[in-house]
């Protein structure tokens, strides 16, 4: 009579296996809490932040030290046209990094076999690093541009004679923030925040300028003038005669 099988009990002199797999009980190993390395967000955020707070410092010593030690002054401007075409012209500085940007996607894009628009080729694109982050520089250095520029027309009017000199060196910081930006773009560097800061920073400074004096150097005649109390006519002093 055969012994019946049973994967606890077998025929005597017989080795047993406790290894059989309808017997084997996995044990749950306590595996340690996985931390953040190298490419942990709250980190990288942190590092921009502080590249951001960085710039904001150095932001204001740069543009001292070129309006104090750099050998160059404004044309004598007196209208408002001039100041205009001054302003343009400086500003074609600052549109360097945007052109060099649309050069170099374009290159990228003929590297790569990417020759559609984005919203066609949305899923081979998200592949691309290097077209992803080109095409997104140039699009926000476009945005930052046109709220740089307008802010500078408007403070280039009510800048006095001595003070356009403020026109070229703020241009020249925004070129060079875009380039720092871009570059650490592309190698992934949270120096980007630094980058940033030197282009949006200034918009921010130039925006409350402009609120100032508009509110404050051109309230005459506008809705927030305050108007004088009316003058009251004194009555002529001395004795007032029969013919006048």
């Amino acid at each position: 009579m055969e012994s019946e099988r049973s994967p606890f009990l077998g025929p005597r002199g017989a080795s047993q296996d406790y290894n059989q797999h309808d017997c084997q009980y996995e044990w749950t190993k306590d595996t340690p809490p996985a931390r953040c390395g190298r490419g942990c967000p709250s980190r990288d955020i942190l590092k921009v932040g502080v590249s951001l707070v960085i710039s904001a410092l150095f932001f204001p010593f740069l543009v001292w030290g070129g309006f104090v030690f750099l050998p160059f002054d404004a044309p004598l401007l007196d209208g408002a046209p001039l100041r205009l075409i001054y302003t343009l012209r400086c500003s074609v500085f600052a549109a360097t990094p945007i052109v060099l940007g649309w050069l170099v996607l374009g290159v990228t894009r003929l590297r790569s076999g990417v020759l559609r628009p984005l919203f066609d080729d949305e899923m081979k694109e998200a592949e691309l690093y290097d077209v992803t982050v080109h095409h997104r520089f140039v699009s926000d250095s476009t945005s930052l541009f046109l709220i740089y520029f307008l802010q500078l027309v408007v403070m280039a009017m009510y800048l006095s004679q001595e003070h356009l000199k403020l026109v070229p060196l703020l241009t020249v910081v925004f070129a060079f923030g875009r380039l720092i930006y871009w570059v650490a773009a592309a190698f992934g560097s949270s120096v980007r925040g630094f980058g940033f800061g030197l282009s949006f920073l200034p918009s921010l400074v130039m925006m409350v300028a402009n609120i100032y004096f508009i509110f404050m150097v051109e309230a005459a005649g506008s809705i927030f003038s305050v108007l004088p109390p009316p003058e009251t006519l004194a009555p002529p002093s001395g004795r007032q005669r029969f013919w006048g």
